[in-house]
């Protein structure tokens, strides 16, 4: 058999096999390694950037035979081993016995050497090292996604300006239908806040009213100042939350009392904010719609009237998305939350304000704003991902019946074998007496584990 081999001028320099199919070495192996390299080439430019990806997986080339009247059936039993994707044993004299990826093979047959069926075979070793796992942060995510459509909205908004070619008709009904939207945020920002955090906000609604004096001229400056109004809301949370210890507080249920302007009269909300913040971004912004839907609703409406509203709805529904994640995260890292609680909670979320955001899209779609209805297509995908990922983290809730009048603490603990977020449990289910939960009524309990 050897003397056939060398009768073809092939070294023969010895025996191998793959998954136990025996084959011939001939000829000389061949390995290969390197770096993997992205090169950036720029046109008309005689230089670039290489980046270096990291070492390539070597690679070795072997040349083998099978032999034989029935060197056919061996050369189809070799090419079923060598097509199976998973890795196999190669025994080989020089590279000895080892796990090893099939890379790339190639056989042929030459019709003057008969028994003979030549293959190239090119493997990689296995390896036990797995590549490290990217860990997305859904926060940053959305960070940067609400940053590109605070530049894309505001874009939008400018280009209005020149195409509305009797804006100089309406410039009063503008002016008044901005104040009108600052005074809503300034009367809800009133009743939710107090301290240093409140007064820079008011500075920015301030800055916001000024800015509008010159709408027509610096359109940019008015949006940017509104989208910064508008974005600092969610900060106030943060600040009253180091105030609740303070027991000068207004009861939860208190209405706004501060004294009003007469052009803010009309911009109190029905609905009066919690001044503890015991509630999440969510209700806060509803609060701050409701107010700007009071003082608006009785001006006038044009295209920029309406672009300006569209800026607000816009800012709003992203600030809300952003502080559903914050509050998700929070709440899947078992500390406290207040909006989002439960994996219900987050499949409500992603139904409620998913649509509410497909809606904006549509509408952003019809108004021309194409770059803001990108912007919002990547937040509202960031938005639904990141709160899927984190709804897997979190603990479902469960409706019981109160059979009798008893305390929260004494219900939660039968419960659930813990009674240490009996807080949770009393805000949850809207609880004025804790100590005397109404038999007869369904409670959700909230099993942490």
């Amino acid at each position: 058999m050897l003397d056939f081999l060398k009768s073809f001028g092939a070294k023969v320099t010895g025996k191998g096999s793959f998954r136990g199919v025996s084959f011939y070495i001939i000829d000389n192996a061949e390995r290969s390694g390197g770096n993997r390299l992205i090169k950036h080439e720029y046109p008309l430019r005689d230089v670039g950037k290489i980046e270096n990806m990291g070492r390539s997986a070597a690679s070795t080339t072997i040349n083998a035979v099978v032999i034989g009247n029935n060197c056919k059936e061996q050369a189809d039993a070799l090419i079923d081993a060598l097509e199976n994707p998973d890795s196999g044993e190669l025994q080989h004299p020089d590279y000895k016995t080892q796990l090893v990826y099939i890379e790339t093979w190639s056989s042929r047959t030459v019709a003057s050497e008969q028994r003979v069926v030549y293959f190239t075979i090119t493997f990689t070793p296995d390896t036990d090292e797995e590549s490290p796992t990217a860990v997305e942060d859904g926060l940053s995510i959305m960070g940067v996604l609400s940053d590109i459509l605070g530049a894309e909205i505001v874009n939008d908004f400018v280009a209005i300006f020149d195409t509305v070619s009797d804006a100089i008709s309406f410039i009063e009904e503008c002016l008044g239908f901005g104040e009108a939207i600052a005074n809503g945020i300034t009367g809800a920002i009133r009743g939710i806040s107090g301290g240093s955090r409140l007064s820079s906000l008011l500075g920015k609604a301030t800055s916001f009213k000024a800015s509008l004096k010159n709408l027509f001229k610096a359109p940019q400056k008015t949006a940017k100042d509104l989208y910064d109004l508008l974005g600092g809301i969610s900060d106030l949370r943060n600040d009253n939350k180091q105030k609740k210890s303070n027991k000068s507080k207004k009861p939860a249920n208190a209405p706004i009392t501060q004294k009003q302007s007469r052009e803010q009269k009309t911009a109190i909300s029905p609905a009066p904010l919690l001044s503890d913040l015991n509630v999440g971004v969510a209700q806060i912004f509803e609060s701050v719609e409701l107010n700007i839907k009071n003082a608006t609703e009785t001006k006038q409406k044009n295209d920029v009237t309406n672009a300006l509203q569209m800026l607000v709805d816009v800012i709003i529904a992203t600030e809300v998305a952003k502080a559903m994640i914050q509050d998700a995260t929070v709440a899947a890292k078992k500390n406290q939350s207040e909006a989002i609680m439960t994996h219900d909670d987050c499949k409500q979320a992603i139904k409620n304000h998913g649509d509410k955001l497909q809606a904006l899209i549509v509408t952003s779609s019809d108004m021309y704003w194409y770059q803001t209805a990108q912007a919002l297509k990547d937040i509202k995908h960031a938005f639904i991902t990141q709160l899927e990922k984190l709804s897997t983290k979190l603990p479902t809730g469960k409706i019981i019946t109160a059979s009798q009048t008893e305390p929260a603490l004494t219900m939660l603990y039968r419960e659930t074998g813990n009674a240490v977020l009996v807080g949770q449990f009393t805000h949850r289910n809207g609880l004025k007496h804790p100590s005397f939960v109404r038999g007869g009524r369904n409670y959700e309990v909230i099993d942490n584990g």
